[in-house]
């Protein structure tokens, strides 16, 4: 019952009702429990992997590249972080299954013997789920960047991506 509570008020007490008025800026706010970006008083939604942010974003060619830095980040976290976990949990299930099925009594006890494979698949999707969230973790601060370089009007330095920024989000930017 406390729990329901606590989620219906994550979900309905995260509103803010500040609508902010800096023509030519964008800004973060929250409208019924998620994230939004809003600029010259158009509310762009975030999205599931963050795509509102490349149109909040759009006409500064720098903020850009690090939106979809951001989006690129968030999806290919979200695959890999999918993916991992499925691979540990079918690897991992089926060695038990095996350990168990090989056992003299069927009870997992005495000398169970039990394929590598399965649990190399349940490591490999360990490591790649914790890849996985270490790169949804690392997209944060490009999302920031995309704001900040946006809000500070970069678009007159004839740079165009900003320091550190991969290719791969220039590529994006010219298709």
């Amino acid at each position: 019952m406390r729990t329901a509570a606590l989620v219906t008020l994550a979900c309905f007490g995260c509103t803010s009702h500040y609508m902010p008025r800096s023509p030519g800026r964008v800004a973060v706010s929250m409208i019924d429990g998620k994230p939004v970006y809003i600029r010259d008083g158009r509310v762009y939604e975030h999205g599931v992997l963050g795509g509102g942010l490349v149109e909040a974003v759009a006409g500064n060619r720098a903020a850009e590249a690090a939106a979809l830095e951001y989006h690129d980040h968030m999806r290919d976290g979200l695959i890999e972080l999918l993916l991992g976990t499925a691979a540990m949990t079918g690897g991992l299930t089926y060695a038990a299954i095996q350990a168990v099925q090989t056992s003299p009594d069927g009870n997992g006890n005495a000398n169970a013997h039990v394929s590598p494979a399965p649990l190399i698949v349940g490591l490999a999707g360990m490591v790649i789920m914790l890849y996985g969230a270490g790169e949804l973790a690392s997209a944060e601060p490009y999302r920031w960047d995309a704001i900040n370089l946006f809000n500070d009007g970069t678009e007159t330095q004839p740079q165009l991506t900003p320091p550190g920024y991969t290719a791969r989000a220039t590529l994006h930017m010219r298709e």
